[in-house]
């Protein structure tokens, strides 16, 4: 008697291949090899989880990627094509084995092989093609990251690479270096401004330090700031400003005058309002002569060497002016990027642009960042720089000195500290928004009023100024949830103790900073 077996379900071949050329795996479970089907899905995440957490820990080998960002991301994807296409393969094949178990396919599903298999290239090409501008960017961007020594001092075990949690106020080091082809002698810093962001309010605020300020700080610098550079590097400048203003700086972006031109042809050029003619007969050039330059009023669009022009000429006005110039085309610029598709251009921008734009920037922050710096309202940019005094400024922190050794500004350590913190204060002060009163307990007549303008312009909120009992300084917290304000606040005021406020006494406010006879001063007066 004949036993009768069940019809074995006919499946397509063609069909299965097509389904693993969608996602791998899908066509060997078609087949009803699920085991299969299932290790093809996860080896490939598995080789990549392994190889990345090997290369992120093995030092060598992270810089070794680094510096090879573009070949490495061809072998990635030269890789995840030839895997790719075995899948393919396999599930076309099926359960059979060997040549002559595929004679029996027809044409149809040969046809479909063939366009799995040529989908596949143009897919992992295009691909490539996406993704080799972004390995550009960090090749060529953070080289110098990549380039430094593994071991002894200034490793990167000692150094870790300064990074951004998002939240915090980010500053900023922008440094534009007078470097001349084949000269290796000039190497001053032409612009220095220092770049704040403010996460937690979406605003930002540029300062531009003239390059003329004498720093008197033996061991360090004495010199005119912007030799910094030309003496010990970029480290030395993010030093020297963090000693002069009194704050931190996170991190520096170091450009010369090619990478600043390249940037804005390939942006398409700039669109700046010029205030005021720009005349100079004088204008120096890159094989040490001068020509002149005549640039109108008006809103024009300026193509890089336009705009160079506009942002490095001093003969016509002064230093100060030259720094509004700058800080106005480095805005014209952030709109220019916002308009656009930023992130999409942001590679090609990076890869014309070369090794010529130097960062210590953890590279695993840059797109956040640029996200959040092309999103920021024009209006919420401020825009300063440091003034001499005796002119007609809105302010004024240094002072003149000439003599027969040059001409130098000398700081006035407070102004400027004083005027820095009005500037780059403390975003999460400000999110919290803590009423302060200023209470009178014994210090000098008027010491109180004087406290409460001055920590007024540093977004802290003042509501009342008051007149109580003599007591020691002490700033005193009525509301806990204001702790944080509350700290900042005694570190402001020199130090003072951080208590909660008294029992039998009352305030509307939720901090009170109590101004006693021992009052010394705010911490950028105890500085000089």
């Amino acid at each position: 008697m004949r036993t009768l077996r069940a019809p074995i379900a006919k499946t397509s071949p063609g069909f299965a291949a097509m389904l693993s050329g969608l996602f791998p795996g899908l066509g060997q479970m078609y087949h009803g090899r699920w085991v299969r089907g299932i290790l093809m899905i996860l080896i490939p995440i598995f080789v990549v989880l392994l190889t990345g957490a090997f290369i992120a820990i093995a030092d060598p080998l992270t810089g070794l990627v680094l510096r090879n960002a573009p070949a490495f991301t061809f072998l990635v994807a030269a890789a995840f094509l030839t895997y790719h296409l075995f899948v393919v393969a396999d599930a076309f094949a099926g359960k059979l084995r060997g040549m002559r178990s595929l004679r029996g396919r027809g044409i149809a599903d040969y046809l479909m092989l063939g366009a799995v298999c040529l989908a596949l290239v143009g897919f992992y090409g295009a691909a490539y093609r996406g993704s080799a501008p972004w390995a550009g960017l960090f090749a060529k961007v953070f080289a110098p990251i990549a380039n430094q020594p593994l071991l002894g001092a200034g490793s990167l075990q000692e150094q870790p690479l300064p990074s951004w949690s998002g939240t915090e106020r980010l500053n900023i080091l922008l440094l534009g270096i007078d470097a001349r082809p084949g000269d290796t002698t000039s190497q001053n810093t032409d612009t220095m401004i220092v770049l704040s962001l403010d996460p937690v309010n979406k605003t930002a605020a540029m300062l531009s330090l003239p390059r003329d300020i004498y720093v008197n700080r033996p061991g360090m610098l004495t010199d005119k700031i912007n030799a910094a550079y030309a003496f010990g590097g970029a480290d030395l400048s993010r030093r020297v400003v963090e000693d002069l203003l009194g704050i931190r700086i996170n991190a520096y972006a170091l450009v010369d005058f090619e990478a600043f031109t390249k940037i804005v042809n390939t942006v398409g050029g700039v669109i700046v309002d010029v205030h005021r003619p720009v005349r100079d007969e004088s204008y120096p050039t890159t094989d040490y002569g001068v020509e002149r330059i005549d640039i109108t009023a008006g809103p024009q669009l300026m193509d890089g060497v336009t705009a160079l022009r506009f942002a490095r000429s001093r003969h016509d006005s002064n230093d100060y002016s030259r720094a509004a110039r700058q800080q106005l085309v480095i805005s014209s610029l952030r709109t220019k990027l916002s308009e656009g598709d930023f992130l999409r251009g942001l590679p090609g921008i990076v890869d014309n642009v070369g090794s010529a734009v130097q960062t210590n920037f953890d590279p695993a922050n840059i797109i956040p960042l640029a996200r959040f710096g092309s999103g920021i309202p024009g209006d919420a940019i401020r825009s300063e720089v440091l003034y001499p005094c005796g002119g007609d400024y809105p302010h004024c922190e240094l002072n003149y000195s000439g003599s027969d050794g040059g001409f130098f500004l000398l700081p006035d350590r407070s102004k400027v500290r004083d005027f820095a913190a009005s500037i780059f204060y403390d975003p999460q002060v400000k999110a919290e928004g803590a009423s302060i009163e200023v209470r009178n307990a014994g210090g000098r007549a008027g010491m109180a009023q004087s406290i409460a303008d001055r920590l007024a312009e540093r977004a802290y909120a003042v509501s009342i100024v008051t007149n109580g009992a003599t007591a020691r300084s002490a700033v005193l917290v009525r509301n806990s949830a204001k702790r944080y304000t509350a700290n900042a606040l005694a570190a402001q005021l020199g130090g003072l103790p951080v208590d909660a406020l008294p029992s039998g006494e009352s305030s509307p406010a939720d901090i009170v900073v109590r101004v006693g006879s021992d009052f010394r001063g705010l911490a950028t007066d105890l500085a000089r």
